[in-house]
């Protein structure tokens, strides 16, 4: 009999549609197994140290990780902080907001998700790293816009969805605030503007916009950066917006589009938020650099 593999699952219980995973165990471990693969169920708390413990001392083929964009990036930084090599990882998007499933072309059912692994291979994707150690897989952005992800009540979100953000967002209008951005791009272009948004992108989508930067790519070993400058007069903001959802960036002269390896953000002397895959970040100085080759995402 041929070696069975062996996966995990680690979900996030207070994620957006965690209750998909708990009502179709039954599903996705009959036909894992029907393909080889046994499976484990890991339910994620704030404390990840078990978590790493277990891929610590036990090997795993397989990482299923189930919630949205910052749950993953969490899981990952803890492996990644304590050297302890990925497992083949595949998706499950059960947060209010999967940019990076999204990116991936992963849709919004169990059965794509499941024949995700049984069916495809994994492949090589990029991920951010930031100051030599948290693991980004969609985005790190700061100024506006930016707290909204991890600033709506979780209730709301479970109730009303990518809705919640928007309605939330509306408030963020009447407060632009404008900031001294300073970029040094691979170690020597430096970049200075004054904007209110900058975004780091890994692929193509942010904030539940699709698309934003078109040709953008998640094995290339570039991050896409994207700064929105400052708007002088509010009425264009609605045409921005436009923009980026119809991937128009190049006619928009508030927005600014980049590409490096490696970038330094000086802190932002002003007061802005800054996310880190929809969680809360600080404004600190950071070096971010994209790694390519030790990641594989069933996609």
């Amino acid at each position: 009999m041929e070696k069975l593999k062996k996966a995990i699952l680690v979900y996030n219980p207070k994620s957006g549609n965690a209750n998909m995973i708990l009502s179709n165990f039954d599903l996705i471990t009959t036909k894992l197994l029907e393909k080889g693969i046994t499976l484990t169920l890991y339910s994620i708390n704030k404390d990840y140290d078990l978590f790493t413990e277990i891929l610590k001392n036990e090997k795993y083929d397989i990482l299923i990780l189930s919630g949205g964009d910052g749950t993953l990036s969490r899981c990952l930084s803890e492996l990644y902080s304590k050297n302890i090599e990925f497992p083949e990882v595949a998706i499950f998007p059960t947060g209010t907001s999967n940019d990076f499933a999204k990116a991936l072309k992963i849709e919004e059912n169990i059965e794509n998700w499941i024949e995700k692994i049984t069916d495809k291979s994994a492949k090589n994707i990029d991920f951010g790293l930031i100051n030599g150690k948290t693991v980004f897989l969609s985005s790190y952005a700061g100024g506006l816009f930016t707290k909204i992800s991890y600033n709506t009540d979780k209730t709301l979100k479970k109730t009303f969805g990518k809705i919640a953000y928007y309605i939330n967002g509306l408030g963020e209008l009447t407060n632009i605030k404008t900031f001294d951005l300073d970029i040094v791009l691979d170690g020597n272009e430096t970049i200075k503007e004054k904007a209110i948004l900058y975004t780091i992108l890994n692929g193509k989508s942010v904030g539940g916009f699709e698309n934003v930067i078109d040709e953008a790519s998640m094995n290339d070993g570039f991050m896409d950066i994207l700064i929105v400058k400052n708007i002088d007069n509010p009425l264009d903001i609605p045409k921005i917006l436009i923009d980026l959802m119809n991937s128009n960036l190049t006619n928009n002269d508030y927005i600014r589009t980049l590409q490096a390896k490696k970038c330094k953000i000086k802190k932002v002397a002003e007061e802005i938020d800054v996310s880190i895959d929809g969680e809360e970040g600080e404004n600190i100085d950071v070096t971010i650099e994209f790694i390519s080759g030790k990641l594989k995402v069933f996609c």
